[in-house]
């Protein structure tokens, strides 16, 4: 059984650490239309945590989100790059059309 489908009967605050964790291994995987669904996922979840675990959880949540932040900074600049490649490739074959 999956971790995420287990995690129902599971306390809420270890169900979005594992949640968290699950979003870090995807981002590193590029995959970020399943963290934008998990994403509103943890937050519905992260309001069932108590109050008085909220603080530990919260730190470990900054944590783990900066990776996921740094992975899509850095698929950011990998798909910048390559429509700047793309980019001067048209114009290239524009130019070489006109001549």
């Amino acid at each position: 059984m999956h971790k995420l489908q287990h995690a129902a009967t599971e306390a809420p605050e270890n169900v979005v650490l594992e949640m968290s964790e699950h979003m870090t291994t995807l981002a590193q995987a590029g995959d970020w239309e399943e963290i934008e669904r998990l994403a509103i996922r943890l937050r519905s979840v992260f309001t069932n945590v108590p109050e008085g675990h909220r603080r530990g959880l919260v730190d470990a949540l900054q944590h783990r989100l900066a990776t996921v932040t740094q992975e899509a900074r850095k698929a950011h600049k990998d798909v910048s790059r390559e429509l700047g490649q793309l980019r001067r490739g048209q114009v290239a074959a524009k130019a070489y059309e006109l001549r």
